[in-house]
């Protein structure tokens, strides 16, 4: 239960002379209603809870949707009193930052049966108490309660009390049980369940799932309906198992009234492969791991995770991580651990700080997936900065003391935690959104799972990719194989520089395709001014300067990279903003590697033609790998020709809702994604690193 917050209004007993004097909560009053005058001994009576809600607040149904709770009602009543379920209402959507609830505005009842003991004496009177704890929200959710009481007298007969209309107009909202049609579980396509309606159906149609993770409140209910028979898609959330048999209960709604259905759980000759997408998973170790639930979850994410050190997206921040192991080779076991677990927090601080901020966005509608700090081009641009200053640091256009670059014996006594940290953070921000060998299965099950387990599978992820760092700080012996600190280190810290500015080429390119050439150009000049920020640092802050030239360094060179940067985010915001036309070249439908969409790929295959999708970004260094290797080859070229194959290219380098919803169709959070879509219905998932044979093999059959 949600935490409470009472503020109880206790009040006294009423004799039953009328309705119970309601009870002024948040937003809303609250009434405690009966059907009839009387409790008749052995018989079944209603009591009713009236909610008369603020305009524009809402509270809700029993499965709240994407938000919220319902209502929760805590009875106090004599002993041998059985209280039965809350009958309630019909629910209506209620729509609020892109996330969809289900609940109630305005006036609304709660009808709950009561069934009183046989042996009760004629005479006395019943005391009635409800303890009521609700959510309220309308722009902001609050708790709220109350507690509303009454009397009722024993008698052998009863009448019907003035609030009976309040009851007659409560059952009139509540779902009808006839229902005029049949539902029929026909498939199971791409995590939509497809039901076959047949009778007297309706122009419209949607389903409200009265238990929650079932049905995804937040997609659309596609329904299309001929004659007699129409079918309902049903887009399936994170609880629906689809190797189990799953019965759905809830209310079906149209614009014609409301009824209360269940649908059966599908007939066992009904197959995912009966609908015209089914997934043919890559066999492998990856999927027997993602098989054993939450132990091969974490396995995968640390062997993910230590992968990751190799992978081309963390080599910009190689040179600091080399360089660093180097600077702490032959200190003792605790200085080296102390290095080793600074790193290992940056690591996985930063892989927790990201994936918090991803389920936090992700929780009020926004369709993200891992890596989408690289569709900001304020994130490029600041990134941008921190690897230039650091190519210029390394360079030695400026020191910043000798906590990271000195190579003499002062920096091999430093212990400068807080640099170890700081590598450990940027080697994470670079690396998170390289979705590597088993990285792209388990992120994309971290974010269908629980937020905690989602934190825990990507902490994990980061202290994979920490470990070789941690081992060697651990095992002195390993770290006594490096060479020792001396003059040669400056050479060869000057030279790591240039491969920081190596991956500056990158980040440019990247801006100008997420923003086009007008960012290139403001990311240029605040490059300028942040390289005229670092000299003036380096000339007038050195050591050697007196405490007043310090200062002033200090002072001219913050102001310098503040004002820099706050121009550069605006000036790359507005440029994103105005390029309309996204990231990369536009290609004509029908050529090859044409944009993607859902009614391209529908289009290719109603002509019997096969589809290639490649799901990339500009960003994703793995994917541009596999274009030059693997896909923007001739021989790939020729080869999708001779067998017909239409090509297409999911573009994710900016933001794409669509994307990411397709990407997590296939239980992936982060580019790269291979498809091959067969005319048969069955859809192929390529590994993740490509090779002109392993295209050829999946095109043409092994």
């Amino acid at each position: 239960m949600a935490p409470r917050f009472s503020v109880f209004l206790l009040l006294s007993l009423l004799p039953a002379m009328g309705r119970a004097e309601p009870v002024q909560a948040v937003h809303t009053t609250i009434e405690l209603l009966y059907e009839q005058d009387a409790i008749v001994p052995g018989e079944t009576f209603n009591l009713g809870l009236r909610f008369e809600l603020e305009p524009e607040w809402h509270i809700y149904w029993v499965n709240p949707g994407a938000s919220g709770l319902p209502p929760e009602v805590d009875w106090k009543l004599p002993a041998g009193f059985e209280v039965g379920e809350i009958q309630w209402p019909a629910p209506e959507r209620i729509s609020l930052e892109g996330l969809v609830s289900y609940g109630y505005y305005g006036d609304v009842t709660f009808v709950v049966p009561v069934t009183a003991p046989k042996d009760l004496e004629l005479g006395a009177t019943v005391p009635i108490e409800a303890e009521v704890f609700y959510l309220i929200c309308k722009e902001v959710c609050l708790p709220g309660d109350g507690v509303v009481s009454l009397e009722l007298p024993v008698r052998a007969e009863a009448e019907g009390a003035k609030s009976e209309s309040l009851f007659q107009a409560a059952r009139a909202s509540q779902p009808i049980k006839e229902v005029p049609f049949e539902f029929r579980p026909k498939a199971i396509i791409e995590k939509t369940l497809v039901v076959e309606v047949v009778g007297d159906v309706p122009g419209t149609l949607y389903f409200y799932a009265d238990s929650e993770g079932l049905i995804d409140p937040n997609a659309e209910q596609p329904f299309a309906a001929q004659g007699n028979t129409g079918e309902l898609s049903l887009p399936l959330d994170y609880a629906f198992f689809e190797g189990e048999e799953v019965e759905l209960s809830g209310v079906i709604q149209s614009s014609e009234g409301s009824w209360h259905v269940r649908i059966p759980p599908m007939a066992s000759e009904a197959s995912v492969d009966s609908g015209p997408k089914a997934i043919a998973q890559p066999e492998g170790l990856e999927q027997r791991l993602l098989s054993l639930g939450l132990f091969g979850w974490l396995l995968l994410a640390f062997v993910g995770g230590v992968i990751l050190n190799v992978m081309p997206c963390v080599l910009p921040v190689l040179s600091l991580k080399v360089f660093s192991l180097l600077n702490h080779s032959g200190q003792t076991r605790a200085h080296a651990l102390a290095h080793g677990g600074a790193y290992t927090l940056g690591v996985v601080c930063s892989f927790l700080v990201l994936a918090g901020v991803l389920f936090a966005l992700r929780a009020v509608g926004e369709s993200i997936g891992w890596g989408f700090q690289l569709q900001n081009p304020g994130f490029v641009l600041v990134l941008g900065m921190v690897f230039f200053l650091f190519g210029l640091n390394l360079m030695g256009v400026f020191e910043v003391g000798s906590s990271l670059v000195g190579a003499d014996a002062k920096v091999a006594g430093r212990k400068d935690l807080f640099g170890s940290f700081g590598v450990g953070v940027l080697a994470a921000v670079v690396g998170a959104p390289c979705v590597g060998p088993f990285v792209g299965g388990v992120s994309g099950v971290a974010l269908q799972a629980n937020t905690p387990i989602g934190l825990l599978i990507f902490a994990t992820l980061g202290f994979g990719m920490a470990s070789p760092f941690l081992l060697l700080a651990a095992f002195p012996k390993l770290v006594a194989y490096l060479p020792k600190p001396g003059p040669w280190m400056e050479t060869f810290k000057q030279s790591m520089g240039f491969l920081l500015m190596a991956a500056m080429v990158f980040l440019v390119y990247l801006m100008g395709q997420l923003a086009g050439s007008g960012a290139i150009t403001s990311m240029l000049i605040v490059l300028l001014v942040a390289s005229l920020a670092a000299w003036v640092y380096g000339r007038w802050a050195a050591p050697v300067r007196s405490a007043k030239s310090r200062g002033i360094g200090r002072l001219v060179t913050i102001a310098l990279l503040l004002i820099s940067a706050i121009w550069g985010l605006r000036s790359v915001q507005a440029a994103y903003d105005g390029n309309v036309s996204g990231a990369g070249t536009a290609v004509a439908a029908g050529e090859p590697w044409a944009p993607w969409s859902l009614d391209a790929v529908d289009s290719a295959l109603a002509e019997g033609k096969s589809v290639f999708v490649d799901f990339t970004a500009t960003w994703c260094l793995i994917c541009q790998v596999n274009k030059k290797t693997a896909l923007r080859t001739d021989a790939t070229a020729e080869l999708l020709k001779e067998n017909g194959v239409v090509s297409l290219s999911a573009d994710w380098t900016r933001y794409d809702p669509a994307i990411t919803a397709e990407l997590e169709k296939f239980g992936r959070s982060g580019v790269p994604l291979y498809l091959l879509y067969s005319p048969d219905g069955k859809v192929s998932v390529l590994p993740q690193n490509l090779t002109n044979g392993i295209v050829r093999e999946a095109v043409q059959g092994p």
